[in-house]
């Protein structure tokens, strides 16, 4: 049988293929594993999350889900400060519980906040804002009728740790062949580096075939890796892009920051022309480029932003927009992750603990942020609940922020162009027709 606990620890990886269904209990072969970028390091903490999960869901199902009476609650105060103690305005401060709901407020003029409503219980509060590095506070007790002051925090300014890839190598060039949306060809070039001493590989750089004109790029960061996908890289290659696949590295095992900065090195590795050196032929537009991803990839799409020039727009497909909402769909009845993928997001943590790290993996909290996005996510999706999708867009809603959502009807889970259905082909046509008008020379 396979374990998905000692897979966790033992392995660093989760099943997670293209077509998402496993049909066999050990993912139908060792072919068929793949990397999942959905547990944190350390590897033994992961099993250690998600064993609490299923024996926390196990009990509340026996005795109820704990109520909370809004009317008998707590608050808590402070002020947000800057490393050089200047009040920090719009910072969030919050508390979350087990279970992922969220009790938060955001500093005024003079960096001040106060969180109203906050069950009692022990918890652990955080801040975070856009350009600083979000921390965790000294664990607080919040008690009925009272107002714990005086929790104040110095948020540091965010800076990149440098990256020096290395040992940069390339090819050999091959076809690719797809038969979505249309049979096809393009060109496939994979590449491998060095990066802290570890051998990163398995990025593919794919282009038309042939190339007719100066080429937009595509950076498309998949959850698992990019050669899984080559279908669906092939695919936005012969719309007229070069593409940038990349995944979750096996090197790295479980570690989210890690595989992040593998995607900084490739953007890196971009904008200094090495994929002009690997495709002479190809005339790459550098000024002309976009982000995509979906599933647990966006986790890292994201999480790199604060890590990169602003991309032009942004195309997000069944991704991840709220981390601490990833939790409470553990525990939903209406959206309710199913087994085992509620085990991916078990492993994650929890967040009355650890706070700062769902707040690193929520764009929900700096939406303000963002540029234009196109947001797509299926009714049908078991394994990211469409409500990752339909909260962010209220919120961009909400602040009058540039975005288009596409909700449809179907079972499907991301971009399945190996079983494509009806509305595989409707999402991949929006897509390129977004890409395509964003990325239009002016």
């Amino acid at each position: 049988m396979f374990n998905l606990e000692m897979a966790i620890v033992r392995r660093g990886f989760l099943c997670e293929t293209p077509t998402f269904r496993s049909t066999g209990s050990d993912c139908s072969g060792a072919d068929r594993r793949r990397p999942l970028l959905a547990a944190r390091t350390p590897n033994g903490a992961a099993a250690v999350n998600v064993i609490e999960y299923r024996v926390r869901a196990w009990w509340w199902s026996l005795t109820g889900q704990p109520s909370y009476d809004p009317t008998h609650s707590g608050s808590f105060s402070g002020v947000i400060r800057t490393a050089d103690g200047q009040p920090l305005a719009g910072a969030v401060a919050l508390v979350a519980t087990v279970r992922g709901e969220v009790y938060q407020a955001h500093s005024d003029a003079a960096g001040a906040y106060r969180v109203d409503g906050a069950p009692p219980g022990r918890f652990v509060p955080m801040s975070g804002a856009w350009g600083f590095a979000e921390i965790n506070g000294p664990a607080l007790t919040i008690s009925v009728g009272q107002e714990r002051k005086g929790v104040d925090f110095t948020l540091a300014r965010y800076v990149p740790s440098p990256i020096g890839p290395t040992a940069w190598t390339a090819g050999p060039a091959a076809a690719a062949a797809s038969d979505f949306p249309r049979p096809l060809t393009a060109q496939r070039i994979p590449f491998t580096f060095t990066l802290d001493s570890l051998v990163i590989a398995g990025g593919q750089f794919y282009l038309p075939d042939p190339i007719t004109h100066t080429l937009p790029t595509i950076f498309i960061i998949y959850p698992s890796p990019a050669i899984n996908w080559s279908n669906v890289s092939a695919a936005m290659a012969a719309e007229g892009f070069a593409v940038v696949a990349v995944g979750p590295t096996p090197a790295r095992g479980l570690d989210i920051e890690g595989h992040v900065r593998d995607f900084r090195a490739v953007f890196q590795a971009w904008q200094v022309g090495r994929f002009d050196e690997m495709a002479p032929d190809a005339a790459l537009d550098h000024d002309r480029w976009l982000l995509m991803s979906g599933s647990f990839g966006s986790l890292m799409l994201f999480r790199s932003l604060r890590d990169l020039p602003a991309p032009p727009v942004i195309l997000s497909v069944g991704g991840i927009s709220d981390a601490f909402l990833g939790i409470q769909s553990l525990y939903s009845t209406e959206l309710k992750i199913p087994p085992p993928y509620d085990n991916y997001v078990a492993a994650l943590g929890r967040p009355d603990r650890d706070p700062a790290f769902f707040f690193g993996y929520s764009p929900l909290f700096y939406a303000d942020r963002l540029p234009p996005i196109f947001l797509i996510h299926s009714y049908g999706d078991e394994i990211i609940p469409y409500n990752q999708t339909t909260t962010l867009s209220a919120a961009l809603d909400a602040l009058q922020a540039p975005h288009e959502t596409l909700l449809y009807h179907d079972t499907t889970h991301y971009l399945d162009a190996y079983n494509p259905t009806e509305s595989t082909f409707l999402v991949f046509r929006r897509a390129m027709a977004f890409a395509g008008a964003h990325t239009a020379r002016r």
